[in-house]
């Protein structure tokens, strides 16, 4: 009885063993080209922040002893610069950042298409409205749908906030990137229509999270003696290069292992909505993710011309509540029905705990929804800081520096895994085609002539 179970027990491990060997080798030869592309261009945007203040020197100005000049005045000038068109927000940054007139300039083909769908859309409401109500039923709501990004150029006018001197007009769209914004388009979308590449690259994380996890269950060693725990935990440098390639690939993948799959979590958090849906409701204890897709509505019931300067009064009273802010950015209305927005950020580069406010453009009144991202970080629930941290914690910043250090290494390493992975298997089939073609030789030799023993060993 004891030897059956024993060896039922051992059938059991090794098929387990072997099911995660074959998910382990063929997800990864699947998935590899597109881990290798989104492990790498995560590690150029990491710095982003960083590299952009090493070499941009016109993002900074020397401090002065003075107050900053008011943003409808940055905004005034700002407007004169590029040539009359319509401000969207202003930023304030530390004593010696620049400050930032931002301008978003929609396609032209857009706004057409945009016209054409609005008038077919108002024929529709016609046809449907007469024919309900020539039947005596209401008329059917449809569910709000999704809004897609705005397509077009954002140019950034930075300006020295003391004198209003502009320093620099930079612009920045999906269609013309820079070097980083270029990453970005590959680390999201690879280089493709967002709508085509962003399930492309959420159904590769899905998957390298299995290979992970896999991975994991091929590296624990079946003995914890200290021959196997060397070659777990150390990489032996002076062996040959298919040893080293299999050490890298088993040691390097087993230490960013942790860091990887918290990269892979978080970023699936923009993939998939199921998925960002069901991250929430473990973290709240099961409470559902309230997602208020709806922008904040000012009052139109007493409309007014928009004055520029009751963005100073936001800013003023913004800067008062938080001294120590290390910026402020302000979006200007541009319909009657917007609200000002405001976003105070506590740390430079980092996001997760910033203060979000929306106000009524005529009366300055609060508006408040119900969003994960909406009021104070330090008066938010523990699961909606944690949907906060999410973009921090997925480049690392959330550490600061040290982290993001981390995340650089650990995707780094991911890179490499994929081709550490393809050449051991690549190394392993060329051994067995080696050892398939190679003749068998005679166990037993029945004083055989030597030229035939000579044929048998070539």
């Amino acid at each position: 009885m004891s030897t059956s179970t024993q060896k039922k027990k051992k059938s059991k491990k090794s098929f387990f063993k072997r099911a995660a060997a074959w998910l382990h080798l063929w997800l990864g030869l699947g998935s590899g080209i597109i881990v290798v592309i989104v492990s790498l261009t995560g590690c150029m945007y990491v710095f982003e922040h960083e590299i952009k203040d090493f070499m941009e020197d016109w993002r900074f100005v020397t401090p002065q002893d003075k107050a900053y000049l008011l943003p409808s005045q940055l905004i005034s000038i700002a407007d004169k610069e590029m040539k009359g068109k319509k401000a969207t927000s202003v930023t304030f940054g530390d004593k010696d950042e620049a400050a930032i007139v931002g301008y978003f300039i929609p396609k032209k083909e857009n706004k057409e298409d945009n016209k054409d769908k609005e008038e077919e859309a108002k024929k529709e409401k016609k046809q449907a409205n007469s024919s309900n109500l020539a039947s005596n039923d209401k008329p059917k709501e449809k569910e709000p749908k999704r809004k897609k990004r705005r397509s077009g150029t954002t140019f950034n006018v930075y300006m020295n906030p003391y004198t209003g001197q502009v320093l620099n007009v930079k612009a920045i769209s999906r269609e013309d990137p820079d070097f980083f914004r270029f990453m970005l388009n590959g680390h999201r979308a690879l280089w493709l229509p967002y709508d085509i590449g962003r399930p492309i690259i959420g159904v590769a994380i899905l998957i390298f999270v299995v290979i992970l996890i896999t991975g994991m269950v091929l590296w624990w060693p079946t003995k914890w003696i200290k021959s196997i725990r060397d070659k777990s935990f150390k990489i032996k440098w002076s062996a040959s290069f298919k040893r080293v390639n299999y050490d890298m690939h088993n040691v390097l993948g087993f230490y960013s292992m942790i860091f990887l799959l918290i990269i892979s979590l978080t970023g699936l958090v923009w993939s998939f909505g199921w998925f960002s849906k069901s991250l929430y409701w473990v973290t709240s204890g099961g409470k559902p993710l309230v997602e208020n897709r709806e922008s904040p509505k000012s009052d139109t019931t007493n409309i007014k011309a928009f004055n520029v300067s009751t963005v100073d009064k936001v800013m003023l009273k913004l800067a008062k509540e938080s001294p120590q802010a290390a910026g402020i950015l302000i979006s200007i209305p541009e319909k009657p029905s917007d609200p000002i927005g405001a976003f105070v950020y506590k740390k430079s580069h980092t996001f997760y705990n910033m203060d979000r406010y929306s106000f009524d453009q005529q009366s300055l009144k609060d508006i408040t929804i119900k969003t994960p991202f909406s009021g104070k970080y330090e008066e938010a629930s523990v699961p909606d800081k944690i949907r906060r941290m999410n973009y921090d914690i997925h480049v690392g910043a959330v550490l600061g520096i040290t982290g993001k250090i981390l995340a650089f290494f650990a995707s780094l390493i991911s890179a490499s895994l994929p081709i550490t992975g393809f050449l051991i298997w690549w190394g392993k089939q060329k051994f067995s085609k080696k050892g398939a073609t190679k003749p068998k030789v005679a166990t037993k030799a029945v004083n055989a002539p030597k030229i035939v023993e000579e044929e048998m060993s070539y």
